[in-house]
């Protein structure tokens, strides 16, 4: 046995009774309809938590958010069709029960509801559920129905069996209606759309309901209730179709659809000839990329390869010319020197003569001690070594300035402690080249020499007024000078800015970081 109360629903069953409220599932504690079916599912009307079904001690509610007509059941009855009939606060209204048991075994997302009232020809469409029966089902099939102004006798063989007819009226983008046609184009830009349709009954015209979908997007039909018109704010683009079905207020549906074909255009940014372009556009310059990549790592390749073969020449004609200083020079002023001492061997009575060759000898010795000098400067200044990069730079200065009619200028900071050894004798070889070249080639008449130090950054400038020359020429018109010069401050990790003309003369200007080093 079953008891519906205001605390649940509760079985009797071998002396013990077991009680299911909301605890185990119940949607609302106060039960006041019990309906039970052949197979021993019971369905349960609530007041206030609509219907519950009890089938192998699982409840399922379904209530107004599914698609029932109203929440407070007082009573249910069933006719010869399989229709769940409910009363209500609201009136009476019908469900399927194949649609209930869909919904419960999650085979649709809602159920249908087709509502009774006032319209139909009641007197009140509010229901009197307070005291059983709240309904009765007569032998001819009628079924009766309190209300707070009488009864109500419902006859559901009386039902219209014509499914309605359905149509789309109208079609409206951004408030514009479009002439009627089965395919509505939508360009770029445009949203807002809207479809008007209707369903035919004359019976209950006001109580038709609607259910549409629109293929492509919408991926079950959407329950309109009454509402004739489906709204869409956006649609991507692509192509749809939009289908509408009716019901003519008694739980007959269209038997066909009415449809309706749109078409999105996209645009012109995402159209198949854009992307098109664009793929070919980021595949053509992705090439010109890396054409030029290699043809820079060819450039590149080239000139180490031009750097090379001119440091190797350097280093040869170096070497010819360390070669013949030491054969032409020092070798000759050795064997003077030898020379006169043999003379004055032979010549030891004559101490006149003996006195003579001694001094030419001390001369010669004198002469050979500095060209062996100079060969030593030329392969490394021993200034660097002793007195440091600042002092050496101002003793190269000097000298240039005694050896030649060139004005020159230094201005010259201590940066001493502040490179390698390696880097400062690089900085000591560039200012060496660059004076080389105005002295050589620039024909010029003054020059300044300045390297300057704030923070971690060094600064060194060699300008002159002389008649300039083409920085722009490659290959052997530069020569292996500047290009020497541009590889050391390469390697120094510094950079190299060189402007030249004719009016203004050459600058030659280098950046470098400070290392901080410490000797």
């Amino acid at each position: 046995m079953w008891f519906g109360t205001t605390g649940g629903v509760s079985r009797f069953k071998g002396g013990v009774f077991t009680n299911y409220t909301t605890g185990q599932g119940l949607s609302n504690d106060y039960v006041r309809a019990i309906l039970e079916e052949p197979d021993g599912t019971l369905w349960l009307g609530t007041y206030g938590g609509g219907l519950n079904r009890f089938r192998e001690g699982r409840l399922t509610p379904v209530t107004t958010k599914h698609g029932l007509f109203d929440d407070f059941i007082s009573r249910i009855l069933e006719d010869e069709s399989g229709n769940f009939w409910l009363l209500g606060n609201r009136g009476i209204f019908r469900v399927s029960r194949r649609e209930l048991h869909d919904f419960a075994e999650g085979r649709v997302n809602s159920v249908s509801s087709t509502s009774y009232g006032v319209a139909d020809g009641m007197v009140s469409s509010e229901g009197n559920g307070g005291f059983q029966s709240a309904g009765w089902k007569t032998p001819d099939g009628k079924l009766w129905f309190p209300t707070i102004k009488g009864a109500v006798v419902v006859e559901p063989h009386g039902m219209n069996p014509l499914p309605p007819p359905v149509r789309i009226e109208q079609v409206t983008i951004d408030r514009a209606a479009l002439p009627g046609t089965q395919i509505v184009q939508i360009k770029s830009g445009q949203q807002n759309l809207e479809i008007y349709y209707t369903g035919l009954s004359f019976s209950r015209p006001e109580q038709v309901k609607f259910k549409y979908q629109l293929a492509g997007l919408d991926e079950n039909w959407v329950d309109a209730g009454t509402r004739r018109t489906a709204y869409y704010s956006y649609l991507p683009p692509g192509a749809y179709t939009f289908k509408v079905i009716a019901e003519n207020g008694d739980g007959v549906w269209s038997e066909q659809e009415a449809t309706l074909s749109i078409v999105v255009r996209p645009p012109f940014w995402r159209t198949w000839w854009f992307v098109s372009l664009g793929v070919l556009c980021v595949v053509g310059l992705t090439f010109v990329a890396y054409r030029l990549r290699v043809s820079r790592l060819k450039r590149r390749h080239a000139a180490q390869e031009e750097f090379s073969r001119r440091l190797i020449n350097a280093h040869e004609s170096e070497r010819r010319r360390i070669a013949a200083e030491l054969h032409d020079g020092l070798g000759q002023s050795l064997a003077m020197i030898k020379n006169g001492a043999v003379f004055g061997a032979h010549a030891a009575n004559d101490l006149e003569t003996a006195k003579e060759q001694l001094a030419q000898i001390s001369a010669q010795s004198a002469q050979a001690i500095g060209e062996v000098r100079e060969i030593a400067y030329n392969l490394r200044p021993y200034l660097l070594d002793r007195l440091g990069l600042t002092k050496a730079i101002t003793s190269m200065l000097n000298k240039v300035a005694d050896a030649t009619q060139i004005k020159l200028t230094a201005d010259i900071d201590d940066v001493d402690e502040c490179l390698s050894d390696e880097a400062e004798m690089s900085i000591y070889r560039i200012i060496q080249e660059s004076l080389n070249n105005v002295i050589k080639h620039a024909d010029a008449t003054e020059a300044t020499v300045a390297v300057k130090k704030s923070g971690r950054e060094i600064s060194i400038t060699i300008q002159d007024n002389g008649k300039g020359f083409d920085v722009q020429s490659k290959g052997d018109k530069r020569g292996f000078g500047l290009l020497g010069m541009s590889e050391r401050v390469k390697m120094l990790g510094g950079m190299l800015s060189i402007q030249s003309d004719s009016v203004n003369g050459t600058s030659i200007t280098i950046h470098l970081e400070s290392q901080n080093r410490l000797r």
